[in-house]
């Protein structure tokens, strides 16, 4: 039986942390619907599992408008409210790991006075995108710069005289009940972040955690186009890399991870840069900097990452100091990260970018070789690469392959889902 890796809880930890980086404007927007969606359901007197699938809910609610460029405001995300929890939901539907939450992210913008009547109503999916609807309006009509208590009173008048048509009885009365737990909106405003006391801390095996992370690479890849494909290439490589220097069958799998998630801070970067079709300018390129910064953030505090967060963070920094954002000299960085900053700098440069198209064998080969002399990249690493350079490639290839058709099928359920 393989050992316990980590803890879901930290994981869900980390993937809320950089659903924050998205939008100053939805910082922790998903942690107070997740939070009040599992109140709601506990006033309610609700099973346990149906309690985890709301709390999922509104953790999920707004990712159909995270993978769609530039619906990242609230603003955004309430005039696009139906296309976004459809889209989530055909989003979550590809995953096993989270395909049980769908039904209630779907349903999580439906109206009472549309299914009233109808065995829609009566569906178990319906009755938890209400309580999942219920938490996001009252989270976006709370305050922060305001005492919440002070706030509650008012809040109520707000939810019913305005939403007996939008949620139904049974929502009501519970948020009419949770009206009166000071402790709750205290909780929602000034620690949010307590829904993880609500997260079961469930252990995952190591190959649960590459699921898991996996899924959570596809909402910083999915993004845009020109990325759907980055972290399943660079995890690949990393991981043929990893095998021939004769790391064993367990860090391969942690580098794994490491690609998967080397980008996770790039939620943090504009489309604008991300998708700039020529050179950035200095200033841009210190946004761009931020990114390498922020995967650290979101993992080194997670149990069993240690490695796999120096690995995925350093991605660029560079034997000669001048990498960023640490500019660590090349004794403090090691193995597993000259590898990942070898295996992105090579997809990277065998993939299509808004600026440029892929480049041949021949041009990505020189590439490496001058940053190698240069004193960038690790000449071993790069000359390994280059003497197993077709099975590698071959490799990266097919996984990136994988992850762009699951890409457009994303694509194109959301037009049949908008339309």
């Amino acid at each position: 039986m393989e050992k316990k890796f980590t803890t879901k809880r930290e994981l869900v930890r980390a993937f809320a942390g950089a659903m924050n980086l998205i939008s100053a404007e939805i910082q922790n927007h998903h942690e107070k619907t997740a939070y009040l969606s599992f109140r709601l359901a506990e006033v309610m007197d609700l099973r346990g599992i149906q309690k985890k699938l709301v709390l999922a809910g509104g953790l999920f609610h707004d990712i159909g408008g995270i993978l769609q460029q530039g619906k990242v405001s609230l603003t955004e995300l309430e005039m696009h409210s139906e296309d976004v929890a459809a889209i989530g939901a055909s989003f979550l539907e590809r995953f096993p790991e989270t395909k049980q939450y769908a039904p209630a992210v779907r349903e999580s913008q439906s109206s009472w006075k549309d299914a009233k009547g109808t065995e829609k109503a009566s569906e178990e999916s319906f009755l938890l995108g209400q309580i999942v609807h219920m938490a996001d309006a009252v989270s976006l009509l709370l305050n922060e710069d305001q005492p919440v208590l002070n706030q509650v009173g008012e809040m109520r008048k707000m939810i019913f005289s305005e939403g007996e048509t939008e949620f139904c009885p049974e929502v009501l009365s519970a948020f009419d009940r949770l009206c009166s737990l000071e402790s709750v909106w205290l909780d929602a405003v000034y620690h949010p972040q307590c829904f993880l006391d609500l997260t079961p801390d469930i252990m995952v095996t190591l190959d649960e955690t590459v699921k898991l992370t996996e899924f959570m690479s596809k909402l910083i890849d999915y993004r845009s186009p020109f990325t759907a494909m980055h972290s399943a290439g660079v995890a690949s490589t990393a991981v043929s890399l990893a095998e021939l220097v004769g790391m064993s069958e367990e860090e391969c799998r942690m580098m794994r991870i490491a690609g998967y998630l080397h980008d996770l801070g790039k939620l943090k970067i504009p489309d604008e840069i991300l998708e700039k079709p020529g050179k950035l300018t200095e200033e841009e390129f210190n946004v761009m900097k931020e990114h390498a910064y922020f995967t650290w953030v979101l993992l080194k505090d997670v149990s069993g990452f240690e490695e796999i967060c120096t690995w995925a963070a350093l991605h660029h920094e560079k034997l000669d100091g001048n990498g960023y954002p640490f500019h660590l000299p090349d004794q403090e960085i090691p193995l597993g990260s000259r590898i990942m900053t070898v295996a992105d700098i090579f997809s990277a440069t065998t993939e299509d970018r808004p600026y440029r198209k892929s480049m041949d064998s021949e041009k990505v080969k020189a590439i490496l070789r001058e940053d190698a002399e240069q004193g960038c990249l690790s000449g071993s690493l790069v000359s390994l690469l280059i003497e197993n350079y077709d099975s590698i490639n071959e490799k990266r290839a097919a996984e990136s392959k994988a992850a762009s058709q699951k890409y457009q099928e994303i694509l194109a359920a959301e037009k049949k889902e908008t339309t």
